[in-house]
């Protein structure tokens, strides 16, 4: 088994519903992320996945989706209204089928291990192995496949799955080996 890792980083903000100390606040992080796949066999051009494709699908997701945007749980109503009447990105946690669901860093990247998952659906050569997600410089959390119940997995899809799965659809699969193509590269 080997394993790749692209790093990002994305914006937003968001509070901690009834959590009695500061991060009740509206506040924001700079998240970094490390998203790892892995892998058994590669493509005869040397990899199992360029990481320009990661950075054009799956990356590029959480950019579009997340950065710059708030991230709330559905229980939120005051500040989900005030972001809807702004015409700010917002993305309401889905894990427990709309219910509550707060935006802790543990949660967002059961979240964002879940897309991550549906967006690398047509990849065969590779799986998501593991998302970290640092909220801080100093605290970050570790996402595996069974860090997430069932039960969330199936909240999160019923809400989530049609729409990444359309994006990845537009998003198509790139192919980087010139000789599979009739595109000579630049």
């Amino acid at each position: 088994m080997q394993y790749i890792t692209r790093k990002g980083t994305f914006d937003s903000g968001h509070r901690v519903m009834n959590e009695r100390m500061k991060c009740f606040n509206l506040h924001g992080h700079t998240y970094l992320y490390e998203l790892t796949f892995r892998f058994q066999e590669m493509e005869h051009i040397g990899y199992a996945l360029d990481f320009k494709e990661i950075k054009r699908v799956g990356c590029q997701w959480i950019d579009d989706l997340l950065d710059h945007g708030m991230i709330l749980n559905p229980e939120d109503e005051v500040v989900i209204d005030a972001t809807e009447k702004t015409g700010s990105k917002l993305w309401l946690m889905s894990l427990n089928g709309g219910k509550y669901c707060n935006p802790s860093v543990e949660n967002l990247a059961r979240e964002v291990f879940l897309a991550q998952q549906v967006l690398f659906e047509n990849y065969l050569m590779l799986k998501v192995d593991h998302l970290r997600l640092y909220e801080t410089p100093n605290c970050y959390t570790d996402c595996y496949e069974k860090s997430i119940t069932e039960i969330d997995k199936i909240n999160f899809y019923g809400n989530r799955y049609e729409s990444i799965k359309k994006y990845a659809k537009e998003k198509g699969v790139v192919e980087y080996d010139d000789r599979k193509t009739d595109v000579v590269a630049l």
